[in-house]
């Protein structure tokens, strides 16, 4: 084979897998159900992180097995139920052949009351002139509207923020 096949079919196959990765999200963000969730944002210390925030998802919880309440940390994953995000816990470690609970979250207790928050941030890409959306802002005011897999972290699609019991998104 020529330089010139391999090279087109070293790009045939990257356009391939970038088709085949986009068209699975923008399936995902069709299917897959949506909601605001409650959000805490979080400055990582990394001297290169580019132009993203991590946002920590706050959420109540609906607990399968009884969790001790003097318990910080929990193992669950995420569920839209009626409209709203839920944190669906199950107590103890989880196990390698457990996949339906990978996500950790560590209790929150503010002013709303006890509530899970998870563990691993997730990121919000933000345009480059963009300010950053987390600074200055109140416990409970910035949310996000993310799509939820069924296994996984949930993903973010646009950040709003709270008023009068409604979100309304940023533009």
């Amino acid at each position: 084979m020529t330089p010139l096949g391999r090279g087109l079919a070293i790009a045939l196959a990257q356009v391939a897998l970038l088709t085949a990765v986009g068209g699975k999200l923008f399936y995902d963000r069709a299917a897959l159900p949506r909601a605001w969730i409650e959000t805490t944002g979080v400055d990582p210390d990394l001297p290169i992180r580019g132009r993203y925030v991590a946002l920590n998802l706050v959420l109540p919880a609906v607990e399968q097995t009884q969790i001790a309440a003097s318990a910080t940390l929990a193992y669950g994953r995420i569920e839209v139920r009626d409209g709203r995000a839920v944190a669906v816990l199950a107590g103890g470690e989880p196990t390698m052949a457990d996949a339906s609970h990978p996500l950790a979250f560590v209790r929150n207790v503010g002013v709303a009351g006890a509530r899970w928050q998870t563990l691993v941030p997730v990121a919000f890409f933000l345009p480059e002139h963009v300010r950053d959306p987390t600074l200055g802002r109140h416990p409970g005011e910035l949310w996000v509207e993310a799509t939820v897999p069924r296994h996984g972290a949930p993903r973010p699609v646009r950040l709003g923020l709270k008023r009068d019991d409604r979100v309304q998104p940023l533009d």
